[in-house]
């Protein structure tokens, strides 16, 4: 076969673009997110598990309702192809019948799969040749005779570098390629195409299943000879040598291609010739004979469907965002089904066709594949205007100089212009955030901006109205957003079109494509740092970020009602604010609000459970397995310590991964795999070691230069321990004799006030004094934890807390606030009583006796004025007028570190009076 020669511009026919209509009705369930990787070796276990739950909640449609939404070809619109194509007897084209022989006569043993590579290619690429012209609605060029199919096997595909060693190097079998990237990957010198240049893949998985008969049952009906299956010879003629018209009249070996009158060994398992599906599932729907199956598939080599669905992934994880969906096809022997992936999930077909019992309607499936245009493929919609409107130039290598056009607040609308692709989450079911450099029509900001371009479900609140809640609650460390809106929503195009198909060819529910929908939403933000250029400079400065995002967790949880459910290492970034460090908490998509006890606000938008496999916690780790295996939805309700035990594996990962000097690389990278590569069931006991064994906690490997931190973990691990065990202690009271009314009073959103920021930071503040590491304490009374809120301060002195004389240890504030509480589950606000009418004569005396000097006077008013109820000052002005030691008249210290700034300053300026 030749490489068809690239149509140009002007030779491009356009493509229909499709309407959606109704809105979805039913959720997809998405397991997990992969986007946390930074640190892998290209193995296909790491994402083979993640790869297995998107596959079992894949939905399986009629046939025809998938060929008519991918294809636009209906039963009808294929029926009348598949005769023309009997018609025309492309069976007895002599290309196609030699490479149909080829096909079927492959010995078994290693070849036995591989050597269907080439005789498959020039069947297709052949059909291709026959259909120009010649079949309804087949054009005589573009795009037909610019596509082809190609053997890519045993050639990986280059993955972009972004990702550096993240995920699996993969070789499809067979790819559909435009005529440019074909010869390079044909050429005697083959070069490795790129994910960005596949159209689609072809995955093989061959057994010890008879072909050869069901070949000669075709030949038949056709009137040809019979292939003697000891020969491989026609019993009337004597046919050609094969040739491998994929590849241009290339030498053929001779291990993977019988010669004629070869002999082939009979096998005794290969009475098994059959035309139904081989899992038991309903019939493709031929005319020709049905018959038992019992071989096995794939011969307990890795499922097709299974390494497809791993292509998928790598296909959106390396197009810097420029596919809404790929397209792949599994034949398992001589049984094709056809796959559809996106952000929503799979959708495959619910029958098989087969190669030779349908032979016509998978030639016209084929033909159909190669009449797409960039919207079949799966280019984005045009809502991202493309600076060429050419299909010469798909597929894209990225989205750079695509523009569209966001709403600002009280002015004209800004056009945003992408330019460097910056970040792609390696991720296919889900958001599938990828982000990019940006220039804008106009100034939006002093600051770099990037884009931030993701698949949201369109039931969850927005990420920029979490962000202005959280920022009206003046919570720090967020993130600034300065433009948003959403560009395209899911039911607006193709996986409408699915529901609806499917909705009038089937009354089962199972057999219907409902999905989540989801919107494009754009984000322009300002440009923050990632956390592992500044850890590889001064790894000193992780406890501050420690100390930050605990400040950041709680008041978001405790002032603006939030709960961030994606705490990881991407997650987390910084920016430099008048010399200092600042962490920012970014990312909000999976955030909820949540109600004073900690309970979700609004019933959850989906049955997945939220989070990034290494920094979840245990609990929900243990949850998710459960869930799993019973098919349930979440049973363990995400709460805040769950926030801060995720803060601490961000802790550790970061740690593990500082550069080291020792050149011990290989030892870190290892162990941070068994955090990712696993199973949810394996991280979890992983997770399970780390919290009940200090033992584990000393055995993690850490770079010698960091070695000091590892006094932090010990002491935050054990407050797990310990939280842990009086949690089972209080779910299971029959082995552990609890008490009712201690379960009846349990905290459950802190395990009894065991795991809160307070605790946490004491840990690891006594972790870096233990470690000699004092200089990484927080000191300054403007860091955020001592003036996180002056109702933190009033209530700890209404408490009788007393200082110790310690800086490190007295900027560390137990928060009992009524307005922020920690045991947030049990907190119950107390009911006002009843006023009671005055008494003249006692409100004389109880005047008379509240009499006091001036200057406490002065000193209760400051309190009264950064207090909300009376019942504070009072306590407040015995509080203050006990603490405050004498002075002389010129000055006023106060010995409380948690005194506000108000409080010195007024107290400053009465002594001075």
């Amino acid at each position: 076969m030749s490489v068809p020669t690239p149509t140009t511009a002007a030779e491009a026919t356009p493509q229909p673009r499709r309407k959606g209509a109704r809105l979805t009705r039913e959720r997809t369930v998405y397991i997990m997110n992969t986007s946390h990787i930074q640190i892998s070796s290209r193995v296909k276990a790491t994402v083979h598990p993640y790869v297995k739950q998107d596959l079992a909640n894949a939905k399986y449609i009629a046939l025809y309702a998938w060929t008519e939404t991918v294809l636009g070809l209906s039963q009808k619109d294929l029926e009348e192809r598949a005769a023309h194509i009997r018609q025309l007897k492309w069976f007895e084209d002599t290309e196609i019948r030699q490479a149909m022989v080829a096909f079927c006569t492959t010995p078994h043993g290693e070849s036995h799969e591989k050597g269907r590579y080439g005789p498959f290619a020039a069947i297709v690429n052949r059909a291709f040749e026959l259909a120009k012209g010649n079949l309804p609605g087949v054009p005589n060029s573009y795009p037909i005779d610019d596509i082809c199919v190609v053997r890519n096997d045993p050639h990986d595909i280059l993955c972009i570098p972004e990702h550096g060693k993240l995920g699996a190097e993969r070789s499809p079998d067979l790819l559909f390629l435009r005529a440019e990237p074909a010869r390079k990957l044909l050429a005697s010198k083959a070069k490795r195409v790129r994910w960005i240049d596949v159209l689609g893949w072809i995955e093989f998985k061959a057994s010890k299943k008879n072909l050869l008969r069901i070949l000669n049952d075709r030949r038949k009906e056709y009137g040809l000879g019979v292939i003697d299956e000891g020969t491989w010879e026609s019993r009337e003629s004597t046919p050609e040598p094969y040739l491998d018209l994929a590849l241009d009249g290339a030498e053929i070996e001779t291990s993977v291609v019988p010669t004629v009158g070869r002999k082939h060994a009979r096998d005794v398992e290969d009475d098994e010739n059959d035309y139904s599906d081989p899992t038991g599932g309903p019939s493709s729907g031929s005319s020709a004979k049905k018959l038992k199956t019992t071989h096995s598939p794939t011969d307990g080599r890795t499922d097709a469907k299974i390494q497809s669905g791993g292509y998928a992934l790598e296909t959106a994880a390396c197009t810097y965002g420029t596919r809404s969906f790929c397209i792949g096809i599994v034949f398992d022997n001589d049984k094709m089904s056809l796959w559809f992936y996106d952000a929503a999930g799979y959708i495959s077909i619910t029958t098989t066709l087969s190669l030779l019992a349908d032979f016509e309607k998978v030639l016209s499936i084929f033909v159909g594949f190669a009449c797409l245009g960039p919207e079949g493929w799966g280019a984005m919609p045009s809502v991202l205007s493309p600076p060429s409107q050419s299909p010469a130039h798909f597929p894209r290598a990225s989205l750079e100089n695509h523009t569209f056009t966001l709403p600002r607040k009280g002015r004209s609308n800004v056009r945003v212009t992408l330019t460097k692709p910056v970040f792609t989450q390696y991720s296919l079911v889900g958001r599938r955030t990828f982000v990019y450099d940006i220039r804008t029509s106009s100034v939006v900001s002093k600051e770099p901006l990037v884009v931030k371009l993701s698949y949201q479900v369109a039931s969850r609140k927005a990420e920029q109205d979490l962000l202005a809640l959280a920022k009206k609650a003046k919570v720090e460390h967020l993130p600034e957003v300065h433009l948003w809106g959403d560009l395209w929503k899911m039911s607006d195009g193709i996986r409408q079109i699915f529901y609806d198909r499917s909705s009038a060819m089937s009354a089962n529910e199972d057999e219907i494509a409902s999905y989540e929908d989801r919107t494009l939403r754009a984000l322009v933000c300002t440009k923050y740092l990632p956390l592992k250029g500044l850890f590889a400079k001064s790894w000193k400065m992780i406890p501050e970020m420690v100390f930050q995002m605990l400040d950041c967790l709680h008041d978001l949880r405790y002032k603006a009602h939030i709960l961030h459910r994606d705490l990881s290492c991407n997650n987390v970034m910084y920016e430099v604010r008048n010399g200092k460090v600042c962490f920012i908490l970014n990312d909000f998509d999976l955030a909820t609000v949540v109600t004073d006890e900690g309970e979700p606000s609004a019933v959850a938008s989906s049955k997945h459970r939220t989070g990034t496999l290494p920094f979840m916690a245990y609990e929900l780790l243990k949850d998710m397995t459960r869930s799993n295996k019973n098919g349930s939805g979440p049973r363990v309700m995400h709460r805040l310590r769950h926030e801060l035990e995720s803060l601490l594996y961000v802790t550790v990962w970061s740690t593990v991964a500082t550069p080291d000097a020792e050149g011990k690389k290989t030892e870190f990278v290892d162990y941070l795999r068994t955090w990712e590569m696993g199973t949810v069931k394996s991280v979890e006991k992983l997770k399970w070691s780390l919290c009940s064994d200090p033992d584990e906690v000393n055995d993690i490997p850490l770079p010698l230069a960091v070695e000091p931190l590892r006094e932090v973990f010990i002491r935050w691990f054990a407050i797990l321990r310990r939280a842990y065990t009086k949690w089972n202690e209080i779910r299971y009271p029959e082995e552990s004799q609890v008490s009712i009314s201690l379960q009846e009073d349990f905290d459950v959103e802190t395990l009894d006030g065991m795991i809160t920021r307070d605790t946490v930071y004491k840990a690891v503040t006594e972790g870096l004094v233990a470690a000699g590491l004092a200089e990484c304490i927080r000191t300054k009374a403007s860091d955020g934890a001592i003036l996180n809120a002056e109702n933190d301060s009033r209530e700890a002195k209404a408490n009788g807390n007393k200082s110790s004389g310690n800086k490190a240890n007295s900027a560390i504030p137990v928060n009992t606030s009524n307005r922020f509480p920690t045991r947030a589950t049990k907190y119950v606000q107390p009911k006002p009583k009843a006023p009671k009418a005055p008494d003249p004569q006692k409100s004389r005396a109880d005047k008379s006796s509240q009499r006091i000097p001036s200057t406490t006077a002065n000193r209760g008013s400051i309190n009264a004025s950064n207090t909300s109820t009376t019942k504070n000052v009072d306590v407040a002005k015995k509080t203050v007028a006990r603490r405050i030691p004498k002075a002389p008249k010129s000055t006023t210290t106060a010995t409380r570190t948690m005194t506000t700034r108000s409080m010195m300053k007024t107290l400053t300026s009465t002594a001075k009076t």
